[in-house]
C-alpha cells in the first residue's frame, strides 16, 4: 500500500477521526503502532481510518481498552508529528497551552517585556535549549536537595572528630547508610537524565539518550575522582586506558562520564544529530537495524576518543576556576557579588540558564556551590523589592494585589518573572535596589564561606545551605555554620533592598517616571493620592468596600432568582 508521507495532513485527519481532545485520554506508540486510550471507542470514525493512506489497519485490545492504529516502522516520526500538529507534549497526555490563549494584562505585559529584552540569535537559541534540557529536572532536584541536606545534618561533625549524629544511635547510623546510597547516586542521576533531556530537547528519542549515558558511565570506565596522580604526573597520565595502537601507547582513556555534565550535553547533542541523519535511510527495515548501531556506536566512539579527554580537562579546570573565584581572598569579594547583583538582569535576558550546568558541575566536583546560595538571595530580594514598591504606592488600590501576589510568588515559590516584568524592571529602581541588596548579602555569603546545594531557590532555599563548606573547597565556614550566615545574608539583602527601593523611589526622576506609568496603567495620579488625608483615605476605602459588598449581594440575589 502506498503510504502518504505528508504526515502533517494525516495526523490531523487521525486526530479528527478519533474525536479530538474530548475523546482522547492519552496515547503512546510501540514499534509499529499508535496506541490510544479513548473515552468512547464508538465515537471513532473507524472506516475513515481504515480507508486512509497512513494506516495499515486497526486493532482493538479488549484486555486493556487500547485502540491501536497500525502505522508501520515509521511510527516514531508519525507520533512526533501527531504531537506537534495537535499541540500535545511528547508525553502523549499534556495539551500544550499556546501563548495566544493568555489574555490577562499581566501575562501580556510579561510577554512584551520578555520580547523586548530577550537575547536574540544564536545565543537565544542556545539559552532556550539549555532551559529545555534542565527544566524537566528542576522539581526532582529540589527533592534531592532536601535529601542531601538531611544527609549533611546527620554526617557533619558538630563537635570535632567522631561527633556525627550517626554515631549516637544505631538507627540513625542505618538511616545514614541508606542516605549514603541516595547521595552517592546524585551525579550519576544527573548525567543519565541529561542524556535523556538533551535528546528530547532536540526532538529525538530520549531512550537513546539514556542508553548512551548509561554506557558512558559503565563500571568498566574510571571516574575522575578515583584517579590519584603521582607527584609531577598529570591526571591523563594517571588514567587507565586501552592500548589499541600498541603496548605502551595508552589511548583512548577509560574516562567515565559520571559527573562530566557539560561534556555529556555535547555528546548527547551529537547523538541526536546522528539520529536525525538515520531518518534519511529510506528502507524502514534497514533503518531499524542500522539506526541503533550508528546512534549508540557512533556517539560512543566520539565520546571516548575525542570528547572524553577534552571534556575531562575542561570540566576539571572550569570547576577549579569557579572554586578559585569563590575562595580566593580577593576575587571572592569582587567576582561572585557582582555576578549575584547582576542575576536579576540575567533572568530578564535569559542568560541565567547558563549558570545551571555550572552549578551542577560544581556540585558534582566539590559537593556544593556558592552560586546556588546567591540565587536564593536574589529571588527572595526580587519579591521584597516588589512589596516595597507596593508599600510606597499602596493607595493605588488596583496595584496593591499585584505587588503582594508577585512578591509572594518570588519569595515563597522562587518565581521572579511576575515581579521582574510587571514592577521591578518596568519601574527600574526596584531592580536597581535589588541588585544593591543582593550584592551586599552575597558579600556576607562569600566572606563566611557559606555553600549551598542545588535545590529550592525560594525562602525554602535556606534548607539548601550547608552547615560547613565541603572539604574539597579548602575553606571553612565561619563559627555558627552555613544556616546562620545564609539567613543573615538573606536578611541583609532584604533590608537593603527594601530601604533602597523606598529611597530611590522618592527621588524626583523615579517618582515622576512611576507617576506616568501608573497613570497610564491604572488611571490613578500618585501626586493627587498623596494629598488625600489619612481620614479621607479611610472613608474612601470604606466606600469602596461597601460598593463591592453591595455588588456581591446583588449578584448573589440575581443568581438565586435565576435558580428559582
Amino acid at each position: 500500500m502506498k503510504k502518504n508521507k505528508n504526515y502533517y495532513i494525516s495526523t490531523k485527519q487521525l486526530f479528527d477521526s478519533l474525536g479530538g481532545y474530548t475523546n482522547i485520554k492519552y496515547f503512546t506508540h510501540c514499534m509499529t503502532r499508535m496506541r490510544f486510550q479513548l473515552h468512547n471507542q464508538d465515537l471513532v470514525d473507524e472506516e475513515g481510518i481504515k480507508n486512509s493512506d497512513y494506516a495499515s489497519g486497526v486493532n482493538k485490545n479488549k484486555s486493556n481498552g487500547e485502540y491501536q492504529i497500525i502505522i508501520g516502522a515509521d511510527v516514531p516520526k508519525f507520533y512526533k508529528i501527531f504531537c506537534e500538529v495537535n499541540s500535545y507534549d511528547e508525553d502523549g497526555k499534556t495539551i500544550l497551552e499556546k501563548e495566544a490563549d493568555f489574555s490577562t494584562k499581566q501575562a501580556s505585559e510579561i510577554k512584551a517585556m520578555k520580547d523586548k529584552f530577550k537575547v536574540k540569535g544564536f545565543l537565544n537559541t542556545s539559552l532556550a535549549f539549555i532551559s529545555k534540557v534542565f527544566s524537566p529536572i528542576v522539581i526532582p532536584l529540589v527533592g534531592y536537595g532536601l535529601i542531601l541536606t538531611l544527609w549533611s545534618l546527620l554526617t557533619v561533625e558538630w563537635n570535632g572528630p567522631g561527633s556525627i549524629a550517626a554515631a549516637s544511635s544505631h538507627f540513625i547510623g542505618q538511616v545514614v547508610g541508606i542516605l549514603d546510597i541516595l547521595v552517592g547516586a546524585f551525579s550519576l542521576f544527573i548525567t543519565v537524565v541529561i542524556g535523556y533531556t538533551v535528546f528530547k530537547a532536540m526532538q529525538g528519542n530520549g531512550i537513546y539518550g539514556i542508553i548512551i549515558a548509561v554506557v558512558l558511565t559503565a563500571p568498566g570506565l574510571v571516574s575522575m575522582g578515583d584517579v590519584k596522580p603521582e607527584p609531577g604526573q598529570s591526571i591523563l597520565q594517571a588514567y587507565e586506558g586501552w592500548t589499541l595502537f600498541g603496548e605502551g601507547i595508552v589511548y583512548p582513556w577509560k574516562i567515565n562520564f559520571n559527573g562530566l555534565i557539560i561534556p555529556m550535553i555535547i555528546v548527547a547533542i551529537l547523538g541526536a544529530y546522528i539520529e536525525r541523519g538515520t531518518e534519511k535511510i529510506s528502507n524502514n527495515t534497514l533503518k531499524m537495524i542500522l539506526a541503533p548501531v550508528l546512534i549508540i556506536g557512533g556517539t560512543f566512539i566520539f565520546a571516548i576518543f575525542i570528547m572524553a579527554p577534552i571534556g575531562l580537562l575542561f570540566t576539571n579546570y572550569l570547576s577549579i576556576g569557579i572554586n578559585w573565584l569563590s575562595t580566593n581572598l580577593i576575587a571572592k569579594y569582587v567576582a561572585i557579588p557582582i555576578i549575584a547583583g547582576l542575576y536579576g538582569p540575567l533572568v530578564i535576558t535569559g542568560l541565567h540558564h547558563s549558570l545551571t550546568p555550572i552549578i551542577l558541575q560544581g556540585q558534582a566536583t566539590y559537593g556544593a556551590t556558592v552560586i546556588q546560595g546567591f540565587i536564593t538571595i536574589s529571588n527572595i530580594s526580587q519579591g521584597v523589592a516588589s512589596i516595597a514598591f507596593m508599600v510606597m504606592h499602596r493607595r493605588v488600590v488596583k496595584m496593591k494585589d499585584l505587588g503582594i501576589s508577585n512578591g509572594v510568588s518570588a519569595i515563597v515559590g522562587g518565581i521572579t518573572e511576575p515581579s521582574l516584568y510587571t514592577i521591578n524592571l518596568k519601574h527600574l529602581y526596584p531592580l536597581i535596589a535589588c541588585s544593591i541588596g543582593v550584592f551586599s548579602g552575597t558579600l556576607i555569603l562569600v566572606a563566611s564561606n557559606t555553600y549551598a546545594l542545588q535545590g529550592s531557590s525560594s525562602i525554602f532555599g535556606i534548607l539548601m545551605y550547608l552547615l560547613n563548606a565541603p572539604d574539597k573547597t579548602g575553606v571553612t565556614t565561619w563559627i555558627g555554620g552555613g544556616y546562620l550566615w545564609g539567613v543573615l545574608s538573606i536578611l541583609t539583602s532584604c533590608l537593603i533592598t527594601f530601604s533602597m527601593t523606598i529611597i530611590l523611589g522618592k527621588t524626583k526622576f523615579f517618582w515622576n517616571r512611576s507617576r506616568e506609568l501608573i497613570l497610564a496603567d491604572y488611571h490613578e495620579d500618585i501626586d493627587e493620592l498623596k494629598k488625600v488625608s489619612k481620614k479621607d483615605w479611610k472613608d474612601i476605602i470604606y466606600l469602596e468596600k461597601s460598593k463591592k459588598t453591595e455588588a456581591k449581594m446583588a449578584q448573589k440575589a440575581k443568581k438565586n432568582k435565576v435558580l428559582k
